[in-house]
């Protein structure tokens, strides 16, 4: 398994972490899995950490993403994601693309270059407050 999910009670936000090599199925497992994770946490956000994956994916299995998924998964388009940044700079591309993918249809996804940065953007207090 590429990935392991938990609920941070602390932080309160699903952690979705990737690791070794992320194929296209796993990659929709795991964010079907993490979107149900949150629901149960009245709609958590996500923090995804992408830092040491490998992608495996296509760039249409990362529209899909964002496209599909989320729909089908009638994920609140409230919630925000947000994703550390893999350190291998080639990989690093892709991931900007997943973000602007998922920006122009609504999704609040922004990428960090740390975790300590994404982890401050989704737990600051100024932030909008989710109703649907």
């Amino acid at each position: 398994m590429a990935y392991t999910l938990k609920f941070d009670r602390t932080l309160k936000i699903v952690e979705l972490v990737f690791s070794g090599r992320l194929t296209a199925q796993e990659s929709r497992e795991a964010t079907s899995k993490a979107i149900a994770l949150g629901k149960e946490y009245g709609d958590a956000d996500a923090l995804v950490d992408a830092m040491e994956v490998e992608l495996d994916v296509s760039i249409i299995d990362l529209l899909d993403l964002p496209e599909r998924l989320y729909v089908a998964e009638e994920m609140n388009r409230r919630i925000r994601v947000a994703v550390v940044s893999p350190k291998l700079p080639e990989k690093q591309g892709d991931v900007r693309f997943y973000e602007t993918s998922c920006l122009n249809r609504g999704w609040q996804v922004r990428l960090w270059p740390n975790r300590d940065d994404a982890i401050e953007w989704l737990t600051r207090t100024d932030a909008y407050s989710k109703q649907d």
